[in-house]
């Protein structure tokens, strides 16, 4: 991911290179500064912490659809739990039958080949499918009861579906806010844009001075603290569901 957005910045730069090449308005200082600036191993360590940091957060439209690809195996595979219990299998022949592929639950499915604890597997594979803690509970409590498993881990199968909803829902309703920091991330890009287009030169003073450079790498520290605040904000939300 910090190799894409290093190249998408590079190429940026490079295309705005070539618009002050031909642009009337041209100042040689600042497009040999943009020239060069591919090859500033600063800005590509800037770029890479800013990344790093929005990534760490999960921030941004690839992860969210990657835990909620994750989230729907999980709930796919409690229905498919839930189905092999109800058909009376054993339980832990239900739980290598209902696993998917990959399972979703490999931890667990290796301690019962081994003989071991179920609800210690589960505890163990809870930590990439937060709703497995409940599984693990409802398999605790019918594995000493010796009955109402299936029941259990069927309600339990609704339950992720429900919630599983109420986030689709809930991420259409932070989509407004999403965009509207996604927005707020590129003024600082279109102000400098409109800046050279009247005649200014910014560029030269943010790349070629000390200042400028101080100037750049807060404005761009400051950016991506706002966007991981921002996907922390929403983060905390999916989570009191």
């Amino acid at each position: 991911m910090n190799a894409d957005l290093a190249s998408g910045v590079t190429a940026g730069l490079l295309a705005l290179s070539g618009w002050l090449v031909v642009s009337p308005a041209r100042d040689v200082r600042a497009v040999a500064v943009v020239r060069r600036l591919a090859g500033r191993r600063w800005l590509q360590g800037v770029v890479g912490w800013a990344t790093s940091a929005v990534g760490t957060a999960g921030f941004g439209p690839a992860s969210r659809r990657l835990r909620a690809r994750q989230r729907m195996r999980a709930v796919r595979a409690l229905g498919a739990l839930a189905a092999e219990l109800e058909a009376g299998q054993p339980p832990h022949l239900a739980l290598e039958r209902s696993g998917g592929s990959p399972c979703v639950w490999p931890a667990t499915v290796a301690a019962v080949h081994m003989g071991g604890d179920a609800v210690a597997g589960l505890g163990i594979d809870s930590r990439g499918h937060p709703v497995l803690r409940q599984l693990a509970a409802c398999w605790q409590v019918g594995s000493e009861s010796g009955a109402g498993l299936a029941d259990a881990v069927g309600r339990l199968a609704s339950g992720a579906r429900a919630a599983e909803d109420v986030r689709v829902d809930l991420e259409g309703q932070l989509a407004g806010p999403r965009a509207t920091a996604r927005m707020l991330a590129m003024l600082p890009v279109v102000g400098v844009g409109f800046g050279m287009m009247l005649g200014s030169d910014p560029l030269a003073w943010l790349l070629g001075s000390t200042p400028g450079r101080a100037c750049l790498v807060s404005g761009v520290a400051l950016t991506a603290l706002g966007m991981w605040w921002t996907g922390r904000i929403a983060l905390r939300v999916e989570r009191l569901l």
